[in-house]
């Protein structure tokens, strides 16, 4: 397990789990190309959103890889989709360009809270992905 260390708001220093210092080239770095998304019409046809008057059971923590923490409405039995277009109507970043791990493991849209077992205090991370420039 690598623990990343921002430098100078780059990452290019890296700390196993016995201490032990790595540098990364910064090619390393660049934001990924080829993934896959797994959004579909018929999977976001099967999930519908919650109504505006539901209740919510707690606010659950983001921390953006941008640095910014964010607190979302959540119940247990919210998606992980639902809950990046909650995230997308506060903060304007597209869920396509989401990536959420909790746990060290990727949720993915169809997940449920209650599958993810995060509890309130807990917070997830969000890598957000750079849009690619186009040469």
């Amino acid at each position: 397990m690598l623990i990343l260390v921002r430098d100078r708001c780059s990452l290019t220093e890296c700390y196993d789990e016995l201490g032990n210092r790595y540098q990364l080239p910064v090619y390393c770095l660049a934001p990924p190309l080829n993934l896959i998304t797994e959004k579909c019409d018929e999977e976001t046809a099967d999930i519908p959103d919650p109504p505006a008057n539901a209740k919510r059971e707690f606010q659950l923590k983001v921390r953006l890889s941008t640095g910014k923490d964010v607190k979302l409405n959540a119940s247990m039995a919210d998606t992980i989709g639902q809950l990046k277009r909650q995230l997308h109507t506060e903060e304007g970043i597209e869920p396509s360009r989401q990536r959420w791990f909790f746990s060290g493991r990727l949720l993915t849209d169809k997940m449920r809270l209650q599958e993810t077992k995060i509890q309130k205090d807990f917070v997830v991370q969000v890598i957000v992905n750079e849009v690619a420039a186009i040469y």
